[in-house]
């Protein structure tokens, strides 16, 4: 087969779309960048051609394996809308199927339109990013630690509107709550991570939620929660600025209440910020270890003074002490570090700018696990 195998793919299920139309059949998308709101069919939403396949998969292996899980799951996530919307929904059996269909919660998070529209650092691997992301996604044991992860360290609660709510094309979002009563650090993602808030959309009406840390005072734990118009606004905003590209949702105004609050973050920036000339508070995103590069990227960025390789010819030595050629070594790092310092618009950088040594890592998911 060939190596590179295109197709058009939904990036969220039409089984969820059709929970955030108003029609059965429309619903409102937004192209956040853009600041452009329109009305279209849910099964045109959130669609993008996309390379799924890998010589090293078979072909369709991947596509397959996502059909199979929206066959049973979307009809498992309407029964759960039809038990909150009963008189007497009954919130334990709700919370029990969450999280007996976490994991699949979690493979449409990872398979969704923000993973797949996620910064790169070298994209002469491109292809083999695509490979490393379908075996994680593939990877049950990975899955099931980090669907542990929340069940066991997270508290559980319902949201609801008056089909308020829009969605992000990340599917699930994510807040820090670092801060008492506020949502901190919303473009990040940090599902498996402490002082969280995890949102799970089921429909416009209803989201479920998991969270550990400084909640605020209208998100109680163990409840079906009753949100005002302000604080469906609150969670509006964190939702939007969890997008990349897209968001949709039942209403037109509140599309774009939402995207009036919307900062658009370069993903470079949640990974490396700076601030007068000097490289501060560096934080390496969770999924960049997705991608092995990625990692020896920062890791160089991070150890060596990078700017020391400026005017090293292809054929030196190269300064890492490895012996090769720069050319052979480090220089494709070298390239990938100048993109970042050009994508963030650094003017005039000065032998002295140096990575924070005090820069924070986001915690593995394994030391989550041991968390008390």
């Amino acid at each position: 087969m060939e190596e590179n195998y295109v197709k058009n793919q939904h990036y969220i299920s039409q089984g969820i779309l059709k929970n955030f139309a108003y029609d059965n059949s429309h619903l409102y998308e937004c192209l956040v960048d853009k600041e452009r709101i329109y009305p279209t069919n849910y099964a045109n939403s959130m669609s993008e051609k996309y390379i799924y396949e890998h010589s090293k998969i078979e072909m369709n292996k991947v596509e397959n394996f996502f059909s199979r899980i929206e066959n049973y799951i979307c009809p498992a996530i309407n029964k759960l809308i039809k038990n909150l919307e009963s008189e007497n929904p009954n919130l334990k059996i709700i919370k029990s199927k969450i999280e007996y269909y976490m994991r699949e919660f979690l493979i449409f998070y990872y398979r969704s339109g923000a993973l797949l529209h996620e910064f790169s650092y070298n994209m002469k691997n491109k292809k083999d990013k695509i490979f490393l992301l379908l075996e994680n996604i593939l990877n049950s044991n990975y899955l099931e630690t980090l669907k542990k992860v929340i069940i066991n360290n997270y508290k559980f609660a319902i949201l609801k509107s008056d089909n308020d709510f829009i969605m992000s094309d990340q599917y699930i979002s994510t807040a820090a709550l670092r801060i008492k009563g506020r949502f901190t650090n919303i473009n990040n993602r940090y599902i498996g991570l402490k002082d969280v808030i995890i949102f799970i959309p089921l429909s416009s009406k209803f989201y479920a939620v998991y969270f550990n840390g400084n909640n605020p005072s209208y998100i109680k734990a163990n409840k079906i929660n009753n949100l005002s118009k302000l604080e469906v606004e609150k969670i509006n905003n964190t939702i939007i600025n969890n997008s990349y590209v897209k968001a949709v949702g039942q209403k037109k105004n509140l599309l774009k209440k939402a995207l009036s609050n919307y900062t658009y973050h370069s993903p470079i920036g949640s990974i490396a910020k700076y601030s007068s000339g000097k490289v501060s508070n560096a934080t390496v995103k969770k999924e960049v270890f997705f991608y092995n590069k990625d990692k020896e990227i920062f890791d160089f960025f991070t150890s060596h003074k990078w700017i020391e390789y400026k005017g090293l010819g292809r054929n030196d030595k190269c300064l890492c002490g490895s012996g090769k050629k720069f050319k052979r070594c480090c220089l494709d790092k070298y390239d990938a570090v100048k993109s970042i310092i050009n994508n963030i618009q650094l003017k005039n950088p000065r032998n002295e700018i140096v990575v924070n040594k005090n820069a924070m890592f986001e915690k593995s998911i394994g030391e989550f696990i041991y968390y008390k």
